[in-house]
């Protein structure tokens, strides 16, 4: 061996010993104790947790307060810092510990946070809530700050290396949470802005003919159904561009979404129901926003997942299983003010003067030296705060407000909490009529094997306009009626098929009288759904796989009208993608490289598409959103005859072909000088991935060895295996199933579910993301424990939890 292949070999050495004895030093510095017998003051009794080999805790005790009091304290253990990070964004106290730039991303969500104002409106829900349901709370509270204030040593190492320590929470805190999970589900924010954009482009008649399409495929001749935009809504202001919204933090968060489904006994050919979901967030860091829990007393039994917050979302108990997806009930309506032209300080309704009401926030900023801190005048008008005082960029006459539905319907309860304890199809339905805050589809089923779907969450009943892009004051006659009442929000009972489901597509039928959303998933997912489910039994193995499939509808659709028109080129590159998209079963599998070449070539005829008339700015704002989209350009390139396909810019006049060749150039151009010529290096999977980092953001060596990795992926945004990218990050995966559960309610024994991480957020910690490798393979035998039995036979360590003595 050469002197230098020597040298190499014990540097290599020495950096294996190096890491092995860092983990071995960080590793116990950084756990928490999961066995013998802490202190928690406030129990009633003595409780249990037991842990199994994912680290998932099963809480044991006489009483539901008692065993939420504990949780809290679990939480603190295993998800502190990543709780405490939530906080601080709802609160809009990121850049406190973090820093910020001059209109940097952590500022501008500081911002937004403020702007809105989740930590007001928490502070008004407070004095609102039920006797019960602030027991619930504080029992979790008390826990939870009990583990910060006693365990100091044992906090997470990710605060040390953040630079800030954990605070004692507040009713309010949590309420603050509540609310800014709320807002992430509340449709169509981002979208209005969009809207609006375009508007100001092309004006109100061309918007229409590419605004959002929302379709239901459960009618019977699936159609539009909104609100003609009248005259009101087409108000065209003399005011810049607001694509700069999107940008920073000013957006809603992402288009992800989620699938589910409940299959009844009867259609399984079983006793008891089958409920399945999959929420899909951004969870690419590690070990992803859901915590696998139990929580078992003598009158309730409940596993699943919550998201700091007490209870569970997700899962089931003895009698019921439930899942969501995001409903995208539109809560969220854009006003035009006008300001009084006599004095800036009050704004017109009609002929009436009104003076603006105002708050100050106060944003403090980490700096080098420091602190500092920046002051920020909101104000408000009758409708809520006025959004465009805060865009540094605006540059424009427009004064627009926002008034969101759940800020001013909520009610006294939260409703989760009731959701987890029902014991009957009938109390998880009026449980789902308590939860006013988030606009989610519940779908349950019941060990009698009845199924059933309901959309929980606010939507206002509108007068006048369809909540599509932004609605002029006028004379200021109120435009809402007041909320949908819940019990009338869109769902369905016992459906005579046998299943129900949803994928984030409207769900609102055709006589239905509201309008509920003009913003909502294309129906490719859940017309999937219907195509696994319809005409045929399904068993709990066969619900599981579904949220597996990679079968692409939008590709079904849309990828012959390619083939034809690449096929009447005679250039070599063309008539290649031709050939594979020809070739291809419609599957986003890794190693195919046709999803690629559809993916791309879509993308960039839509690009061309617009971009003629739009401008690159509002393209690229009118593309950022997906939804807004998607469906509208897959009925315009099935017809193929809308005059958008024609390039303005040139004198010949285009059609759709001659655009799908150019589009087709540009994407092998595109893959090209990002991939290189090597058709291999083309495959989805090579191309198609998801980039996941642990919880300290880090990159190279150190993000490597704290939990940073890629993963290649199957599916897209279009499959039901969930992997949807930016639309100008391609194909950086963001939106994918956070979750995958099965419960079977024939099994008394388990419930089959994977997380995309793992129970445990500690940095260096085992349980970081060991479900990782699972997660990704449709085969693997996960759980969560249900029975007694089962969770002592996977019993790894039990901690007992005391109050103390007097």
């Amino acid at each position: 061996m050469s002197q230098r292949a020597k040298t190499l070999s014990i540097a290599i050495i020495v950096a294996v010993l190096a890491i092995a004895f860092l983990w071995m030093l960080v590793t116990p510095i950084n756990d928490r104790q999961t066995s013998g017998e802490l202190l928690l003051p406030g129990l009633s009794s003595p409780v249990r947790v037991v842990r199994d080999e994912k680290a998932m805790p099963y809480i044991y005790a006489e009483t539901i307060e008692d065993a939420i009091r504990a949780q809290g304290f679990v939480v603190g253990q295993d998800r502190l810092f990543q709780v405490e990070a939530a906080k601080r964004a709802a609160t809009g106290r990121l850049a406190e510990v973090l820093g910020a730039g001059e209109n940097d991303v952590i500022f501008n969500l500081d911002r937004e946070a403020r702007v809105i104002g989740f930590r007001r409106l928490a502070e008004q829900q407070a004095e609102r809530l039920s006797p019960s349901t602030l027991a619930w709370l504080n029992a979790y509270l008390d826990g939870l700050n009990a583990y910060i204030a006693t365990r100091e040593d044992n906090h997470p190492m990710a605060f040390g290396l953040a630079g800030f320590e954990p605070e004692p929470w507040t009713i309010e805190d949590v309420l603050s949470v509540v609310f800014y999970l709320g807002w992430a589900s509340s449709a169509n924010f981002d979208a209005e802005l969009i809207a609006h954009d375009v508007i100001q482009e092309i004006g109100a008649d061309a918007f229409e003919e590419i605004a959002p399409l929302a379709l239901n495929p459960d009618d019977a001749q699936p159609t539009e159904r909104r609100a003609a935009i009248d005259g009101p809504s087409r108000w065209v202001g003399e005011t810049a561009s607001l694509a700069s919204w999107t940008e920073g933090g000013w957006r809603q968060q992402g288009v992800g979404g989620s699938n589910n489904w409940a299959v009844s006994g009867a259609k399984a050919g079983t006793a008891a129901a089958i409920v399945t979901n999959d929420p899909h967030l951004d969870s690419r860091m590690l070990p992803g926003p859901w915590h696998p829990i139990g929580i078992i007393t003598p009158d309730h039994r409940v596993v699943g997942v919550g998201a700091g917050l007490p209870g569970v979302s997700i899962g089931r108990n003895e009698h019921i299983a439930f899942g969501v997806t995001n409903a995208y009930a539109d809560a969220v309506d854009l006003y035009v003010e006008t300001i009084d032209p006599n004095d800036p300080d009050r704004y017109l309704e009609g002929e009436v003067s009104l003076p603006f009401e105002t708050v100050i926030e106060t944003i403090r900023i980490k700096t080098d030296d420091g602190f500092k801190d920046e002051e920020l005048v909101v104000r408000f008008t009758r409708r809520g705060p006025i959004i465009t005082d805060h865009n540094p960029e605006r540059g424009g006459g427009a004064v627009l407000s926002m008034r969101w539905a759940t800020a001013e319907y909520m009610g006294t309860e939260l409703g989760l909490d009731q959701l987890m304890m029902a014991k009957t199809l009938e109390e998880a339905l009026e449980a789902v009529h308590q939860i006013r805050i988030i606009s989610l589809n519940f779908v349950m089923g019941d060990i009698t094997g009845r199924v059933a779907r309901r959309a929980s969450g606010t939507a206002p009943i509108r007068l006048s306009g369809d909540g599509m892009s932004p609605f002029p004051v006028g004379d200021g006659t109120d435009n809402w009626a007041g909320p949908i009442p819940a019990d009338e929000m869109p769902g369905e009972i016992d459906p005579a098929h046998g299943w129900t489901g949803s994928a984030n597509h409207l769900t609102a039928p055709a006589d239905y009288p509201y309008i509920y959303t003009t913003f909502a998933s294309p129906s490719y997912r859940y017309r999937r759904i219907r195509e696994l489910m319809d005409d045929t039994q399904v068993s709990a193995e066969e619900a599981w796989a579904g949220q597996y499939d990679t079968l692409n509808l939008y590709a079904r659709d849309i990828a012959p009208i390619l083939v034809s028109a690449l096929s009447e080129s005679d250039d070599a590159d063309l008539l290649e993608i031709a050939s594979e998209l020809s070739a291809w079963d419609y599957h986003d599998e890794v190693g195919a490289i046709a999803p690629t070449l559809f993916q791309e070539t879509v993308r960039q005829l839509a690009q061309l598409t617009y971009e003629d008339e739009l401008g690159e700015e509002v393209t690229a704002s009118y593309l950022s959103n997906w939804y807004v989209w998607q469906q509208r350009f897959d009925a315009l390139v099935q017809d193929g005859t809308a005059p958008w396909f024609d390039d303005t810019r040139t004198p010949e006049v285009e059609d759709l072909p001659a655009l799908i060749q150019r589009a087709g150039k540009a994407a092998i151009a595109r893959l090209t000088e990002d991939y290189g010529r090597s058709r291999s290096r083309w495959a989805w999977g090579e191309v198609h991935q998801i980039h996941f980092t642990g919880p300290l953001r880090q990159d190279g060596f150190i993000g490597n060895l704290t939990g940073n990795q890629s993963v290649p992926m199957a599916g897209s945004g279009e499959t039901l295996l969930r992997a949807l990218y930016p639309y100008d990050e391609p194909f950086n995966s963001k939106w994918f199933a956070s979750l995958r559960m099965t419960a079977d309610l024939n099994d008394g024994e388990k419930v089959r579910a994977v997380l995309p991480g793992g129970a445990v957020g500690r940095t260096f910690s085992p349980h970081l993301s060991d479900q990782l490798e699972s997660w990704t393979q449709d085969d693997a035998e996960t759980y969560w424990w249900f029975s007694d039995e089962a969770i002592e036979a996977h019993a790894v360590s039990t901690l007992t939890l005391v109050a103390p003595s007097d």
